[in-house]
């Protein structure tokens, strides 16, 4: 920020005139942002959007950190699993939990990817330990000030089939932070996983007008017009989810759906 200087233009009849210089205040420095905070950021925006080959080229400057810094581990982690290596996933996860044990979203990844192993008991189990962190936290927070820890929880409950405490949690956020994208897409997935189809097209509408590169809101969006008898608006939706995420292990069942529509 440029330090503006005010002049400040006095008049003395008897001298004549002073011009007098008063400085504002020096600014406070900007903090330098966390290079890891920033590259983990940016290659999570990727993976929301299925571009996980930028992710991992993203990623790839911090691949030696994996072993000791859990963001690294967790963001390393979520690529595996887009990459179909859920064992090599499972594992890398498995580390992040360690290494940040009071963190939700570790646990929450790797109950993810177990459930990409079809191993519901242990995915369970993960979102529930995710469950058990944050309820403290948001119990606590009378104020509404940490709203990461509602949005873990809201997800976590959503995972372990919660899904009116979910739909609780998530809606409280979003009165606190209306423009919350996630958990707006979060819930809307609550909604098509309680059957209330309008309340999930609309609501993952609202977050792709947001970030239109959310690929499985299109995704849960084409299952919900289905319901609603929307045929061509599912064949749209799963066809922009097949543009955003080809090689997810939903794309198979997205096209058997778009050309079933079609005959």
């Amino acid at each position: 920020m440029i330090r503006s200087r005010v002049l400040l233009v006095m008049v003395a009849l008897s001298v004549g005139s002073a011009v007098v210089a008063q400085e504002e205040p020096s600014p406070s420095p900007t903090p330098t942002p966390d290079p890891v905070v920033v590259t983990v950021g940016s290659a999570s925006a990727k993976l929301v959007r299925y571009a996980t080959a930028e992710a991992r080229t993203a990623l790839e400057p911090l691949k030696a950190r994996q072993e000791s810094d859990p963001r690294v581990a967790m963001a390393l982690g979520r690529v595996l699993e887009q990459e179909k290596k859920y064992g090599e996933s499972a594992a890398l996860l498995g580390k992040a939990v360690v290494l940040a044990p009071s963190d939700p979203e570790a646990q929450i990844w790797l109950g993810e990817t177990l459930l990409r192993q079809k191993k519901q008991a242990e995915a369970d189990a993960a979102f529930g330990k995710a469950i058990d962190l944050v309820t403290p936290r948001v119990a606590a927070d009378s104020a509404g000030a940490d709203l990461g820890s509602r949005y873990w929880l809201g997800v976590a409950q959503q995972r372990r089939r919660l899904f009116d405490k979910s739909a609780e949690t998530l809606t409280k956020l979003l009165e606190l932070q209306p423009t919350h994208l996630m958990a707006t897409y979060q819930l809307g997935l609550t909604r098509a996983f309680q059957g209330r189809w309008a309340d999930a097209v609309t609501l993952l509408t609202k977050a792709l007008e947001g970030d239109s590169g959310i690929a499985f809101a299109y995704y849960y969006r084409a299952l919900a017009q289905d319901k609603l008898g929307r045929k061509d608006q599912l064949v749209l939706d799963m066809e922009k989810f097949l543009a955003l995420a080809p090689n997810a292990p939903e794309a198979d069942k997205a096209r058997a759906v778009v050309a079933a529509a079609k005959r």
